[in-house]
């Protein structure tokens, strides 16, 4: 029961690694490792468990050829105890063999007996060689029935042992074949292992991979930020300029309408004006206008009127200073200069009246360019404004060039996004197929641990079987000793001590297992046929 006891004590010692090289971590514990650091150096943690549980299923594998060994052993030893019985059954013949040739040598003794009798007239030595005969028949018929029995019972335990080897070897067999299947077995989980091992290889490589892209990724995600607050800075200060623009324009366009406002005004007194000389040229009045004026004035009251008619004057000369081919610099200088002189001033309202209809044919063909000379110098800087203001839509133009690269490198910064968004998809993709695999591998090793603790358990099972046939056996032979050890006693307590030679001798086996009953046999003297002769010589003297 030692081997019982040791095999207790490694399976009380392996308790601890099995719980060292219990491989149950979940998803979890991978979830948390959101560090691809921390998750490598998981993995290879659990690499290295993996290395360890099969170093310790190689280990049990060379236990389980020493167990294989030790049952070959055992079997050498059954199959040399069968022999030895083997022996003892030939040694059985043997004897019956030398009881015959005792018989025999009997009856020749008896035959020379009768024989040496025949001169003897006296009876009673017959009488008595007869008696002793008769005795020393019935002891060896005594003898050889317990020696038959004996050989009947020694013949049943062969059988028993005979069906108990075979027994033996049927589940030898057995084991034999569970062994092989467990070693098949093994030979698969080693192939898994190797394959995953290679796809751990290239799933670190990949993750490597990733990792990288990922790293790039957030660069260009840093970079693209950058530049997006940089471009929503521009955009903003653009806005503002924007803002301005349109205030600015409102602001122009006001004043475009007031100038227009003012042409359309000076326009309609234009055309009134043109009527008024239409009107005159039609009449065919050949008075000018000057004497009209003349006879006005005298007609008027000149003295009280003089002011106010000069104020008139004045102010139809502003209202014709713009006409073509009369400089407005040159008029007013010679109405500042000439102010007190009215006739030159009507002088001057005539060239102008003359002007006015030799334009007034070219008027409506040039009537654009008119009005644009027309306008007074005050509005010059509102025509400017207006080129200004059609310049603009060039600057709109660049501007919406401008917002249309914003936009392009927005859809950039979109498909960038979008880029990165799907590298993350695929990272917690190959995550989850990492989980996958560390989840088949946890279960192999379950299996794998599974499978060494069922071969565990058959070897404590052999090694506990062995024991109890060693018991048994053990038993069987103290009761055939205890037997044997009876029916000597017995034999010997029935016996004379003449006829003591015809006891069974001990085998060297024998010998071997009962040394004190042999001890016991050597110490008595033997009687072969020369002593009985001698016996037998000195009772004819006698």
């Amino acid at each position: 029961m030692s081997r019982l006891d040791g095999w207790g004590v490694k399976s009380h010692a392996l308790e601890p690694e099995e719980e060292f090289y219990s491989f149950d971590f979940d998803s979890e514990d991978l979830s948390g490792c959101q560090d691809p650091s921390e998750l490598l150096v998981t993995l290879k943690q659990k690499e290295e468990d993996l290395i360890l549980a099969a170093e310790l299923g190689n280990a049990l594998l060379r236990e389980n050829g020493e167990l294989k060994e030790q049952n070959e052993k055992l079997h050498e030893k059954y199959a040399d105890r069968l022999e030895e019985e083997i022996a003892e059954s030939e040694h059985d013949i043997i004897f019956k063999q030398f009881c015959t040739t005792l018989k025999s040598q009997w009856k020749e003794v008896c035959n020379e007996l009768q024989e040496a009798n025949q001169d003897r007239p006296a009876e009673q030595q017959g009488n008595k060689i007869c008696r002793i005969l008769s005795v020393a028949w019935k002891e060896c018929s005594g003898c050889s029935l317990v020696h038959s029995e004996n050989s009947m019972h020694k013949y049943e335990e062969i059988n028993h042992a005979v069906e108990a080897e075979r027994a033996l070897t049927a589940e030898v067999q057995a084991l034999k074949d569970e062994f092989q299947k467990k070693a098949s077995f093994r030979r698969q989980d080693e192939e898994l292992i190797h394959t995953l091992r290679e796809q751990v290889a290239s799933l670190s490589e990949k993750k490597l991979d990733l990792e990288r892209q990922v790293e790039a990724l957030c660069q260009e995600k840093t970079a693209l930020r950058d530049s997006m607050a940089s471009l929503h800075k521009h955009v903003s200060s653009l806005e503002e300029q924007s803002r301005q623009q349109t205030l600015q324009l409102k602001d122009c366009q006001q004043e475009v309408e007031i100038a227009r406002g003012r042409s359309l005004h000076l326009q309609s007194q234009l055309e009134e004006l043109q009527e008024e000389a239409s009107l005159r040229d039609s009449s065919g009045g050949e008075v000018s206008l000057q004497s009209e004026l003349e006879q006005s004035l005298d007609s008027m009251s000149w003295s009280q009127d003089k002011e106010q008619v000069t104020r008139e004057v004045l102010s139809i000369l502003k209202l014709m200073l713009p006409i073509p081919d009369c400089s407005p610099e040159e008029g007013l200088k010679d109405i500042q200069n000439q102010q007190d002189s009215l006739l030159v001033m009507l002088s001057q309202i005539k060239k102008m009246a003359q002007r006015l209809a030799q334009c007034h044919s070219s008027q409506e063909l040039n009537h654009s360019s008119v009005l644009q000379k027309s306008i007074p110098c005050e509005n010059q800087n509102l025509i400017q404004q207006l080129q200004d203001q059609n310049a603009l839509p060039g600057k709109e133009d660049s501007e919406l060039m401008l917002c249309a690269e914003r936009m392009k490198a927005d859809e950039i910064l979109q498909q960038a996004i979008w880029d990165r968004d799907e590298a993350i998809g695929k990272k917690n993709a190959m995550e989850n197929e990492l989980i996958k695999c560390k989840n088949e591998m946890m279960s192999l090793n379950n299996q794998l641990l599974e499978a060494i603790q069922r071969k565990l358990e058959l070897s404590q099972e052999l090694e506990a079987w062995q024991d109890d046939i060693q018991v048994i056996i053990n038993q069987q032979l103290k009761t055939q000793q205890q037997t044997d050890q009876a029916q000597r006693k017995n034999s010997v307590s029935t016996g004379t001590g003449r006829l003591s030679f015809l006891r069974r001798p001990s085998t060297p086996t024998l010998r071997t297992r009962h040394l004190s009953s042999t001890s016991s046999q050597a110490s008595e003297p033997r009687r072969t046929p020369a002593h009985w002769k001698e016996w037998l010589k000195g009772g004819k003297l006698g």
